[in-house]
């Protein structure tokens, strides 16, 4: 069954007033919140802790403000000060029933974001349900992906001895979405993260990135940078997922081939500082193990005409899955073809100046905030369009995230190996469950493993 109906009350507030939150991620809270303003659409900002680029803050009203210092205490407080975690986490939690009950009786729609809601139970969306409130889940990633491909939980770095571990992560993970899918009227995720979906979901591609930037178009100007060295800015949050290192090596194996580049490289810096480099970029490479050709760090690099390269074993499919008209512009490759990408961003300056073009028409058109908020006040009006919708049965994408293909097919053939093939999760889905047999016998591949 699609979303949209509602499973219990249709008790409502009106006008339409929407909760934003409980998790900050890339700005992409801030930024719907900004675009259903634009819109005339109130919403508001509730964050159960700051975010640590700085990019937002939650309501100006005090209980949502206790409510994110608490949990920032809560998250900066080490597991080794037992007690002090336990007095904030218990803080926390209390607080965080005293917002879902403010929250009910003044939204009507919630946005969650990063697969989290402000208690984390199955008793606060039930509640959501039966007060007649719409729900609509974002999920980012990490949230959603089978965490055994995902490499912000297995990094290649750090081969998990812990198959059990695994496991109870697998079927927490396949829980969580079923829960989910259970009470909310709409699921947005994308095509490369979305196998322990069941239901139909609507596919993150055809939402968009919501993203506006205060200055736009600046890279169009040809002059500079022919006087220069070409300018690279690489911005990883976090570099071992993003495989920086292999860029960088990658990077040397160009210089020792007599190419000229002057490298920025950025981490841990406020999202402003980010954007003034990108505005003195000419291109960007965003990461090397990709299952999107335009994340939030590509979007904000289009926002200024900046073009980026992408890497990512979902470069082989994505033409396969998507229409053409929802695939974002960046030079988005397969790992082993990372090195031919920078080489031609570098040397082939029409090409890097067109694309760049291309990407800031994309998402000008397609992904500024209120373009998109639009498309979310559809979903809570229940005009969701046809070509939205994605069927999970079709996935078949097994090589996720932040993480050589090598690596991802020992971590599965760990997990079959030790709690059989249905431990993951995907026994629903039969097509899906034997690519990921196969990936698990197939012989690991060589570059950047």
């Amino acid at each position: 069954m699609r979303g949209g109906r509602s499973h219990f009350g249709s008790f409502q507030v009106s006008p339409l007033r929407i909760f934003i939150g409980p998790i900050e991620i890339a700005g992409i809270a801030t930024e719907l919140r900004r675009g259903f303003a634009e819109l005339g659409v109130k919403a508001d900002l509730y964050l159960s802790q700051s975010h640590s680029f700085s990019y937002a803050h939650s309501s100006t009203s005090w209980l949502p403000k206790l409510w994110q210092w608490l949990g920032t205490r809560r998250a900066s407080t080490l597991r080794s000060h037992f007690v002090r975690k336990l007095i904030w986490v218990a803080l926390h939690n209390s607080i965080s029933w005293l917002i879902f009950f403010v929250a009910l009786f003044r939204f009507n729609a919630f946005i969650f974001i990063f697969g989290s809601t402000i208690t984390n139970s199955e008793l606060e969306l039930w509640l959501l349900r039966y007060f007649g409130r719409k729900i609509i889940f974002i999920y980012v990633g990490s949230d959603a992906r089978p965490p055994f491909i995902d490499g912000v939980w297995f990094p290649a770095s750090d081969f998990p001895g812990d198959f059990e571990r695994v496991s109870r992560m697998a079927r927490k993970f396949k829980m969580r979405i079923a829960l989910h899918e259970k009470y909310a009227n709409y699921l947005v995720n994308s095509p490369s993260t979305a196998q322990y979906h069941e239901r139909p979901y609507i596919n993150w591609f055809a939402m968009g990135v919501p993203k506006a930037s205060s200055v736009r178009g600046v890279g169009l100007e040809e002059g500079p940078i022919f006087k220069r060295p070409v300018r690279i800015l690489h911005s990883p949050s976090n570099p071992g997922v993003k495989g920086s290192q292999a860029i960088f090596s990658v990077l040397d194996n160009l210089r020792a081939r007599g190419y000229e580049f002057e490298l920025i490289k950025l981490q841990g810096v406020s999202n402003d500082v980010v954007l003034q480099e990108l505005n003195a970029c000419d291109f960007v490479i965003d990461q090397l193990y990709s299952d999107t050709p335009m994340a939030v760090f590509a979007t904000e690099a289009a926002h200024f005409s900046k073009p980026a390269v992408v890497g990512g074993y979902f470069a082989e499919h994505i033409h396969r899955v998507l229409p053409e008209d929802m695939i974002p512009p960046s030079l988005y490759v397969v790992p082993s073809d990372l090195e031919a990408a920078i080489e031609r961003m570098i040397v082939d300056v029409d090409f890097r100046l067109e694309l760049g073009r291309r990407a800031f028409d994309f998402v000008q058109s397609k992904w500024m905030s209120d373009k998109v908020a639009a498309r979310y006040l559809k979903l809570l009006q229940d005009q969701a369009e046809e070509g939205w919708w994605s069927d999970p049965q079709d996935i078949d994408y097994v090589c996720g995230v932040g993480m050589p293909e090598g690596h991802a097919a020992n971590l599965v053939d760990g997990l079959i190996a030790h709690a059989g093939v249905t431990s993951l999760q995907v026994a629903d889905k039969p097509r899906l469950e034997q690519a990921f047999v196969r990936l698990a016998r197939s012989s690991v591949r060589a570059i950047h493993d």
